[in-house]
């Protein structure tokens, strides 16, 4: 539930509504030409999700999607999630959480969302909540506070249901060691890889065959949407030469912020580190810790620090240097290593230090004390953050003030006659190839996208400053001419058939292997067999020899069912999984250690199942009407 906002927080202004929830301030003050589309996509027990909702959520989604995919998003992917059903179904389930909080009488009061608003760093300037940049936030995401207020709301309502949902779940100590067990038995796996690219030369792509797939693939081959713009830009750089920062500011400045000149002890240290598995057993543990104390002894007796560490260390980033890890501050170590080096004396070397890596020898070379800037040596640094904010309201100010103007107006074109201001243009551009002048902003492009033909931007961010642009004109997309798209035409029919045989290819071979074994099979098709040596169950990656994908489907192989029920595949690649031993290797010496982590572990698995059903649940009782086919 609420994956798309989840999984779209690689934007810093995501992460927040996932990490705060946030109070709508009475500052923004400014609207849109745009009129609100009411129309409805769906309706859940009579609560209607509209199409405008519907088409904001698609969109962030096929943003973040095309961040992933280095700015291109294939239409066969989108076809092969089913992405526009998916945003629907995430709506449908959020609709579905805010009814059953309601029933809960679970509620999120203004003060618990503002309480946290204010505690946001990125809304801070010097430790004081700053409105200014709330407000960019915002806008350079194409929202308005109410918009961004309900989406965390609703994201603090379903922690709280979740929270009521699972709060009797337990985990007792018999279930965890059986867990424990499982995850600690190994299982060696020896598979068959084909590759499609292997399967290209039997693909046959006459002209007809190009043309009668054109013809149900010609969707995957549309443009993308294109705009042009009309703008004016209000340019830091017109304003810069009108500011300056007077001495008695900087003075001011330095007096008033003496956290942000202090430089803090800082320690230059050099390890020499012998790694220690994290499954390791006691007796494992025990064989480093001595021979970290054997190198110990020789350090003592004389041998060269830098000579050790380059021939024993497992550091690599370090051991070629010697162990040097440079100057760094208290708090930048793991906790261990950190408290010894800030308790050592120059010159001095530590006994085996033990951390999560392992254990560490570690020299101090040389202390740095802390000690406090002189203002000399800040001067130029804060009259450039004075500038740039003097320029930051200068410009915001400006924007704030035309903006208004241009609603009273009623026209972009009246604005510029009245303020002496150029209006500008840009080409036709999509969003893959912005505008020069917009930068790669996904909040800026997601919101100019939205607008309707003669629609009025909100103040927008760019890198020169800030904008207002009026969409001057849409240009759809469209599917051009067999002839136009020849050449990607056959790329991708070869591309797709080749993956269909490579596919068809592996099923035969997993059935020959289920009729007349698996080596017998390798054999007939000879293909070579490769095995991945014993792995434990928390190896997602089976000692390096599979993609994640492939091992989740090796792991589902047990004695009694060698080979697993399909074919698996990573990519253009597919892999027959034979299962050739397994071995019980639950070291329960260890158990203790790690008891709390799995339970935690289990608990938070069972929580989620929980979660899912009472969520599959909710929608079989709910009436749910879809108005619109997403």
């Amino acid at each position: 539930m609420l994956d798309i906002i989840r999984k779209n927080a690689a934007s810093w202004l995501m992460k927040f509504i996932l990490g705060a929830i946030v109070v709508v301030f009475i500052f923004w003050g400014v609207g849109t030409f745009r009129s609100q589309r009411l129309d409805i996509m769906a309706k859940v027990n009579g609560q209607k999700i509209l199409v405008e909702d519907y088409q904001k959520a698609y969109n962030n989604t096929v943003e973040r999607l095309r961040r992933m995919y280095g700015g291109s998003l294939p239409e066969t992917v989108m076809k092969q999630m089913n992405l526009k059903q998916q945003v629907l179904d995430q709506l449908i389930d959020a609709a579905l959480v805010d009814q059953a909080a309601a029933k809960m009488g679970v509620l999120v009061t203004d003060r618990e969302v503002q309480h946290v608003i204010l505690g946001v760093p990125a809304f801070k300037q010097n430790g004081v909540f700053d409105a200014r940049l709330y407000q960019a936030a915002l806008r350079n995401a194409g929202m308005k506070p109410v918009d961004f207020e309900t989406n965390v709301r609703k994201e603090m309502y379903l922690r709280k249901v979740q929270a009521l949902l699972t709060a009797g779940i337990f985990v007792p100590d018999t279930e965890a060691v059986l867990h424990y067990k499982y995850e600690n038995a190994e299982i060696n796996v020896e598979f068959i890889k084909i590759n499609a690219s292997d399967c290209v030369d039997a693909v046959n792509a006459t002209e007809p065959q190009l043309k009668a797939w054109f013809e149900t693939h010609k969707e995957e081959f549309k443009t993308d949407p294109q705009v042009r713009l009309k703008y004016i830009l209000f340019a830091r750089k017109d304003l810069e030469a009108s500011v300056n920062a007077t001495d008695q500011e900087i003075k001011t400045y330095f007096q008033d912020h003496p956290g942000e000149f202090h430089v803090p002890e800082m320690r230059k240290a050099a390890h020499i580190l012998l790694k220690v598995p994290q499954d390791a057993n006691a007796t494992a543990v025990e064989a480093v810790k001595k021979r970290a104390e054997e190198l110990e002894k020789q350090l003592k007796a004389g041998t060269s620090f830098a000579e050790l560490a380059k021939k024993f260390s497992q550091d690599p980033a370090s051991a070629k240097n010697g162990g040097e890890l440079g100057f760094f501050k208290k708090g930048q170590m793991v906790k261990p290593f950190d408290e010894t080096v800030f308790s050592m004396k120059e010159g001095q070397i530590s006994k085996p230090v033990r951390t999560r890596f392992g254990f560490h020898i570690i020299k101090l070379e040389k202390i740095k004390p802390e000690r406090d800037k002189s203002i000399k040596e800040v001067r130029e640094l804060i009259a450039r953050k004075i500038k740039k904010k003097k320029v930051e309201k200068m410009l915001w100010d400006e924007a704030n003030k035309a903006y208004d103007t241009i609603i009273e107006l009623g026209s972009l074109e009246a604005y510029a006659q009245s303020a002496n201001k150029t209006i500008e243009e840009t080409g036709f551009f999509s969003k893959k190839h912005p505008a020069p002048v917009l930068g790669f902003n996904p909040q800026v492009l997601g919101s100019i996208f939205s607008l309707g033909k003669g629609e009025l931007s909100s103040l927008l961010e760019v890198p020169a400053g800030v904008m207002i642009a009026e969409m001057a004109e849409k240009k759809p997309p469209y599917i051009p001419a067999f002839e136009k798209v020849k050449k990607a035409v056959k790329e991708r029919y070869t591309s797709d058939k080749s993956l269909e045989l490579c596919r068809q290819k592996a099923e035969n071979i997993l059935q020959q292997a289920r009729e007349k074994g698996f080596a017998q099979a390798a054999k007939i098709s000879n293909l070579k067999v490769e095995e991945t040596g014993f792995f434990k169950r928390t190896d997602a990656s089976a000692n390096g020899r599979l993609p994640g994908p492939v091992v989740k489907e090796a792991l589902s192989l047990y004695k009694a069912k060698p080979l697993p029920e399909k074919v698996a595949s990573s990519g253009r690649s597919f892999f027959i999984l034979h299962l050739k031993g397994m071995r019980e290797n639950a070291d329960m010496k260890a158990f203790g250690d790690k008891k709390k982590e799995i339970k935690a572990r289990v608990k938070q698995w069972k929580a989620q199942t929980v979660f899912t059903d009472w969520l599959k649940h909710q929608r079989d009782q709910a009436k749910i009407e879809i108005i619109r086919k997403p």
